[in-house]
């Protein structure tokens, strides 16, 4: 359950128990058995008394604000969640290109779906705190997929694939093991660049290295 909807369910609990609590002037009772509050002592004098103004019933007046919160912000609760799935709505609509192109990135959801570039960000957001799609992230490359499927490899290797050169290594390795030299020969970068790419490409699981002889051989995990 979300956040705002306890919040309201709390409001309105609230409110509607200090509206119906009664107040305490109405429950205490007069300490001489037999005489009611306001009804004179015997044994004492009776002094004429000023009447009072009647005070506020703070206790009511808290409950019914309260309880009016409450209930409005259901009301907005339940209207947002509405809007949310109306299939002409943009949170909807990119949750429709997620599903039926898992893997895109937010650079892709501007381009087809014409949104501005903050707006998309925020429907995203939006979306990933309802558990409607999930992200996978490569360094600073983020991947969208529907929330209802479970997370792979393959995942990890389509987000690393958006950046030019570790998509230009994986290519390369789709035809099988090579050495260093070789992705150089292959993807024609040096082999400083390709050290650095293929470092950062075995810490985050993309690909492994294994040692034969006097050359270090790399592959695409399985």
């Amino acid at each position: 359950m979300k956040i705002r909807t306890l919040v309201s369910v709390f409001l309105l609990l609230v409110g509607l128990a200090l509206l119906f609590v009664p107040a305490l002037a109405d429950n205490s009772g007069s300490d001489v058995p037999g005489v009611e509050p306001g009804d004179p002592i015997p044994g004492q004098p009776i002094t004429p008394q000023a009447p009072l103004p009647p005070s506020p019933d703070y206790t009511r007046i808290s409950g019914l604000i309260l309880t009016v919160s409450g209930a409005l912000l259901m009301v907005i609760n339940f209207a947002r969640s509405a809007l949310s799935v109306n299939p002409d709505s943009r949170a909807m609509q990119i949750q429709t290109y997620i599903t039926e192109h898992p893997g895109c990135g937010e650079s892709d959801l501007v381009k087809y779906l014409g949104y501005s570039r903050g707006s998309t960000a925020h429907q995203i957001q939006k979306l990933i705190r309802n558990n409607r799609i999930r992200e996978v992230s490569y360094r600073s490359t983020i991947r969208y997929y529907p929330a209802g499927v479970p997370e792979t490899e393959t995942d990890l290797l389509s987000a690393a694939s958006a950046k030019e050169k570790p998509a230009a290594i994986i290519k390369a390795l789709g035809g099988g093991p090579l050495t260093l030299s070789a992705l150089s020969k292959e993807t024609g970068y040096s082999l400083s660049s390709l050290r650095w790419h293929l470092t950062r490409l075995e810490e985050d699981g993309v690909i492994s290295a294994e040692k034969k002889g006097k050359n270090v051989w790399y592959f695409l995990r399985k």
